[in-house]
């Protein structure tokens, strides 16, 4: 025989009152930025009242984030998106601390999954192209980021890493007839305002950004999400029924409300996978497109040479015709297995024979200082993040990037410059800096 614990009216009531108790002391701690006693008293506050407010797993989530206390951040994420499973906000925060904690995979769901509740999120699209990306999936990468600047993101600089390793391949803006025609909107009462805000994304502001800041106003009664032309009256689904996809947002009465709508295209990973696996005529034959570098048992062309090379083989201008920037990002990816593999002679031999040290060591002196340094500890592991590549002369160029080193003894994360000159046998590395240590 089981039996149910119900709550007398004064333990229900003790309990509203300590909920709301813990909720004011961690806002109040928040606002005197002592973040650690405020994640302690909403801990208690979600204890308390959690159930019923999945926002206060997630604001405890980001709070753990923002103090790099990354696999709490999850559990509170989790929890949140358990309890609110169509919210997706609460999915994209998630995706952001699976994203910092490096499981690519779980952060990879949680942003399919929000693109295929609101395919107009741009910010999904921005970091899905860093996470195919570091997956090698290059045309991937590629068309995800595409997304995201058809959708109002500025940001340059994923476009320099991806652009060396992609063939660019260009998506197509037509649906099939059968394809529902998708608009994100935000619906207002106030015709000005709606204006204001089709002016504001036109100029550079995000459809996510417009919509936190309207929820965060409590006077805004303004609606947000996605709809079809199904869901309008005929006269107006007729007058956008032929506009194009990613087109200026345009202000649309709808009876007594009016909406700021932009047309966007479904999002469906597999239908690019599948378009790039097609074949692509060119110059009277078919080649077939392939994805991030070529690799070397592809066979060439009777009428277009395939620039064929891999991680291991120095590519110069005579025997390849990939471009310098992709030549230095696979010279900087065979220094970083040479290091790994604690293989010292081609580890060394990524450097230039006019390489200049630091600390004013003789190149000598260096070389026989970097090896012991190779060979000292049991095991070593790079990772390298953020490359980006910029020309200096014909002959030269700077890369830039994240490192983080870890062996059996010694771990540490730097932002690290090399410059590399081409010589006859490929780049070759003439300067290495550390320009910053990042603190963990």
């Amino acid at each position: 025989m089981t039996s149910t614990c119900f709550l007398t009216p004064a333990l229900a009531e003790d309990k509203a009152t300590g909920f709301k108790e813990y909720l004011e002391q961690a806002n109040s701690y928040i606002k005197s930025y002592r973040h650690f006693e405020a994640s302690d008293a909403l801990k208690e506050a979600t204890r308390l009242g959690g159930a019923q407010h999945p926002s206060l797993h997630m604001r405890l989530g980001i709070l753990y984030y923002g103090l790099g206390l990354i696999p709490e951040a999850i559990a509170e994420g989790e929890r949140a998106v358990h309890l609110a499973p169509s919210s997706k906000l609460y999915k994209y925060d998630l995706a952001k601390f699976y994203y910092v904690d490096k499981q690519f995979e779980k952060a990879e769901e949680q942003f399919t999954t929000l693109l295929k509740i609101d395919p107009g999120f741009t910010l999904a699209y921005y970091y899905l192209s860093e996470i195919y990306f570091k997956q090698k999936q290059y045309d991937m990468a590629w068309l995800s980021m595409n997304r995201a600047y058809r959708l109002g993101h500025k940001g340059q600089l994923l476009k320099s890493k991806i652009g060396p390793f992609s063939s660019k391949p260009t998506e197509s803006l037509v649906s099939s007839d059968n394809a529902p025609k998708l608009f994100r909107f935000i619906k207002l009462t106030d015709e000005k305002q709606a204006q204001k805000l089709t002016n504001e994304i036109w100029n550079g502001k995000l459809f996510e950004n417009l919509e936190l800041e309207l929820r965060k106003d409590q006077s805004s009664s303004a609606d947000f999400g996605i709809m079809t032309l199904d869901e309008l009256k005929p006269d107006l689904a007729e007058s956008l029924q032929n506009k194009t996809p990613y087109s200026r947002p345009l202000v649309i009465q709808t009876g007594a409300d009016y909406c700021v709508m932009q047309r966007v295209l479904p999002f469906d990973p597999k239908k690019w996978q599948q378009d790039l696996a097609k074949p692509t005529p060119a110059e009277g034959t078919t080649a077939t497109k392939l994805v991030g570098p070529v690799p070397p048992s592809v066979a060439t062309s009777n009428t277009a040479t395939t620039a064929i090379t891999s991680f291991n083989k120095k590519a110069t201008d005579t025997d390849t015709k990939i471009s310098s920037k992709l030549a230095a990002f696979y010279a900087l990816e065979a220094w970083k297995e040479a290091w790994e593999k604690q293989d010292a002679k081609n580890y060394l031999s990524s450097y230039s024979s006019n390489f200049t040290p630091n600390r004013s060591l003789s190149l000598e002196s260096w070389k026989e200082k970097r090896t012991k340094s190779v060979f000292r500890p049991n095991s070593i592991k790079i990772e390298i993040e953020d490359p980006v590549v910029e020309n200096l002369t014909d002959k030269q160029l700077l890369i830039t990037f994240k490192q983080s080193y870890t062996s059996d003894s010694y771990h540490d994360i730097v932002v690290k410059t090399l410059t590399m000159e081409k010589e006859e046998n490929g780049w070759k590395i003439i300067k290495e800096r550390e320009v910053k240590v990042i603190r963990e």
